[in-house]
């Protein structure tokens, strides 16, 4: 149905039309109704230029960083078994949790927490996304007959994981060596024959400068909930489409709240950023080999933003285990967990040194 003018009064997610509940419509800037097929656009009060706001990150650390957010009123469950929070919509009382399965029933708890100035919306919707989770199953290798059963796709969460950014400028002072390697040749007796011998050595000289880089969006996840290595998988992310904040974007799904301190975070991404300044230094260091003795870097314009990003999550439980596969809910990457058979593997195996086997018998013949 074509999309009805924007009701830029309509800040709750129920239809005018039929009463029913509205859900963003991954793609479009629309809230559609599954019953009567009412839409109606999504008209963001802030600009873009809001949304690529970069914030006081000193004044954060010096304080309480969610003082400095908007607050918003959610209804929160925190997961028994795995401990991630999620906000659902007033009305759900009993779910599942997105990130490990569990069953959850018990009544949400209201409390206000600080909402991202960002969000990253959904732009792949649930068929897409369970045509690549399919196209995943098919391609496994030694996987379990039952796999595809266990791994149902029904099973697809969409939901919104908290990220933070951070930027600053960096300057570093080094000091250390360049080694240089050089060859020396000489002669030596073995067996009663002469034999000549080249040696590499490395000669070592002082070092000292200054590097300096700019680091832009060290995007470090605010997730207890799901492993960094998945998330790790699903960049790159197009940062430049962020959108301010609006929660009509998060009808129809779910978002985990943050539980990654703004200082945690922020110590995290100068762990990635030191290692980035090492590799400058030894780059700008040059020779053979380098040493580094020491470094000294100074953190200006220290910046950051609070973020939410879409992904489809499934999560299926395959023994006692728990597998997860994720999907980039704006570029499509993918990444997945997946149980092996290790019956068919030990088939395999017998197989391959059968015919291993039969071609050395073949080979000796002749």
């Amino acid at each position: 149905m074509e999309a009805s003018p924007a009701l830029n009064d309509l800040k709750s997610t129920t239809c005018p039309n039929c009463g029913a509940s509205l859900s963003y419509k991954p793609g479009t800037t629309n809230l559609t109704c599954e019953h009567c097929g009412s839409s109606f656009e999504i008209k963001t009060a802030g600009s873009s230029a809001e949304a690529q706001k970069e914030n006081d990150l000193l004044a954060a650390l010096s304080g309480n960083w969610q003082a400095l957010q908007a607050q918003t009123q959610a209804y929160v469950v925190k997961c028994p078994a795995c401990g991630a929070e999620s906000s659902f919509d007033q009305n759900v009382f009993a779910s599942a949790c997105a990130f490990c399965g569990s069953p959850l029933s018990v009544k949400p708890d209201e409390r206000s927490v600080a909402h991202p100035q960002a969000v990253l919306p959904f732009k792949i919707d649930r068929t897409a996304a369970t045509n690549e989770y399919t196209k995943w199953l098919r391609k496994l290798w030694f996987a379990p007959n039952n796999l595809k059963k266990a791994a149902s796709a029904d099973r697809f969460n969409g939901v919104y994981l908290p990220f933070w950014t951070f930027d600053t400028d960096t300057q570093t002072d080094y000091r250390g060596e360049r080694g240089e390697h050089y060859t020396e040749t000489h002669t030596r007796m073995v067996n009663g024959k002469q034999e000549v011998v080249h040696e590499t050595k490395t000669r070592w000289f002082p070092a000292g400068g200054r590097v300096q880089r700019f680091f832009n969006d060290i995007l470090i996840t605010a997730s207890r909930a799901m492993p960094e290595k998945h998330l790790d998988r699903l960049e790159p992310w197009d940062l430049a489409n962020l959108v301010s904040y609006d929660a009509r974007y998060l009808s129809g799904f779910k978002a985990e709240v943050s539980q990654v301190n703004i200082a945690d975070g922020y110590n995290e991404a100068k762990q990635r950023m030191e290692r980035v300044i090492e590799q400058d230094v030894r780059r700008d260091i040059g020779g053979d080999e380098q040493r580094i003795s020491s470094l000294n870097t100074r953190y200006d314009r220290q910046t950051y933003k609070y973020i939410l990003l879409p992904v489809w999550l499934s999560v299926y439980r395959y023994g006692n285990k728990i597998y997860r596969f994720v999907v980039n809910a704006r570029t499509g990457e993918v990444h997945g967990e997946r149980p092996w058979s290790a019956w068919k593997i030990a088939l395999a195996v017998i197989a391959a040194l059968i015919v291993l086997g039969v071609v050395i018998y073949f080979v000796g013949q002749h």
